[in-house]
């Protein structure tokens, strides 16, 4: 159910939306693009690939880089949802490939550390135990399982098709991607001034770098990963940018059985769902509960904004128990993520309507009240015209890479 901060703001019609998107894993990707796509039919007024900022933490950073580079909702929907893109092909396979450079880089040190620790045991054998010296072993361990480069690459291909840009200078809205820096903790906000020369696609890469699955991203010497570590939504930023109306869409809600339809209980309690499902209520509930920290000083820090919160019912078993990694249900969680955010739309009317009012748009009940529509409803993108895409996006690329030669003959003549 959305959450509200209210406000007041004057200048009516000129009002500045943005958008905050959290991170969540592959199944929080998808549930986003149902949420985005339901608010997108429900309101008359505002353009989510017109917004005046964008903030994307971890997965959220995909979605808020597309949407602030034209792709509709029902593009996103092609492409991550029903993997029907001609242009952009997705394999879900690919994010899930072993990080083997990650492997070599552990094995090519391993010998090394193994001799220094028996070494240090050795020299020291009353002062170290045989345990505490082969901890030295840990550091041939990979920084990640999987490879994260089939992502920026996947990226690559999306932002540098025609009419978009992998330049956050370039882009016609404020784009801000989240990342945290490995060696000092401190978040960073990829877009700002000082940092808007790194490519997206790189930027997306690191945000969504998290510790242990994916290994950290290089960028200009420094290792960064997971946006989510300092903050979950880093709302704020969009605040600080000028948005007047904040939309922030969460997908991590921890479970509250006392509140799910009996029908769609899995356990009895929790832990009878063994260490996966208490690890995976650890990690919501300090997720969340970070979150409502920092919305709740928004009303004081922001007087004059409206932010609202769209998120999984706290009683929504569908979503817990679903695999965060998973794309096999991505249909499914996506039409889900769609309904839930309608229902929620429409149950609150009353509240959001005159709020909407107030920056001049229209909360259109009659959609939220028509029973016949789903995600995949209006999808006005036809494979024609998709065809079409892929056709421009090679003759694109192929005359970007003769400029490029061209550029480099130039360079290699005025050295000569």
């Amino acid at each position: 159910m959305p959450k509200m901060q209210h406000a007041n703001p004057e200048g009516h019609g000129q009002t500045r939306v943005g958008l905050a998107l959290a991170g969540g894993g592959p199944l929080g990707l998808i549930y986003e693009i149902g949420a985005v796509k339901a608010l997108e039919e429900s309101l008359e007024g505002v353009d989510f690939n017109q917004l005046h900022v964008y903030v994307g933490v971890s997965v959220g950073s995909v979605i808020a880089s597309a949407l602030a580079n034209g792709f509709t909702p029902a593009k996103l929907c092609r492409i991550f949802v029903r993997n029907e893109s001609r242009a952009y092909p997705l394999d879900p396979e690919h994010f899930l490939k072993p990080a083997f450079s990650q492997y070599l880089k552990g094995l090519g040190t391993f010998p090394r550390l193994l001799v220094e620790a028996l070494l240090g045991f050795v020299r020291n054998p009353h002062d170290r135990s045989v345990v505490a010296a082969m901890s030295k072993l840990s550091r041939a361990i990979p920084a990640g399982l999987l490879g994260n480069e089939n992502i920026g690459l996947f990226l690559q291909s999306l932002f540098n098709s025609r009419g978009r840009t992998d330049d956050f200078r370039r882009l016609k809205s404020k784009l801000f991607v989240i990342a945290t820096n490995l060696d000092t903790g401190e978040a960073v906000k990829f877009g700002y001034r000082g940092s808007d020369h790194v490519p997206i696609s790189l930027a997306v890469q690191a945000s969504t770098a998290m510790p242990g699955l994916f290994p950290p991203v290089d960028i200009e010497g420094r290792y960064y990963v997971d946006g989510g570590l300092r903050r979950t939504l880093h709302a704020s930023t969009a605040l600080a940018s000028g948005a007047d109306l904040l939309f922030c869409v969460n997908p991590i809600v921890p479970f509250n059985a006392d509140l799910a339809d009996s029908r769609s209980k899995r356990y009895q309690r929790l832990v009878d769902g063994g260490l996966p499902v208490v690890l995976s209520q650890t990690f919501y509930a300090i997720v969340h509960s970070r979150m409502k920290i920092g919305m709740s000083k928004y009303a004081t820090q922001y007087p004059n904004k409206d932010v609202i919160l769209f998120e999984p019912n706290s009683g929504d078993a569908e979503m817990f128990f679903s695999n965060v990694f998973s794309f096999a249900n991505r249909r499914q969680v996506c039409e889900h993520a769609y309904q839930t955010t309608r229902r929620d739309l429409l149950s609150r009317k009353d509240e959001l309507a005159p709020l909407f009012a107030r920056h001049g748009i229209k909360l259109r009940v009659d959609v939220l009240e028509d029973d016949s529509l789903h995600f995949d409803s209006k999808m006005p993108i036809s494979p024609e015209t998709d065809r079409l895409a892929m056709l421009q996006n090679r003759v694109t690329n192929s005359l970007s890479d003769t400029l490029d030669q061209l550029q480099e003959w130039l360079q290699y003549r005025q050295v000569s």
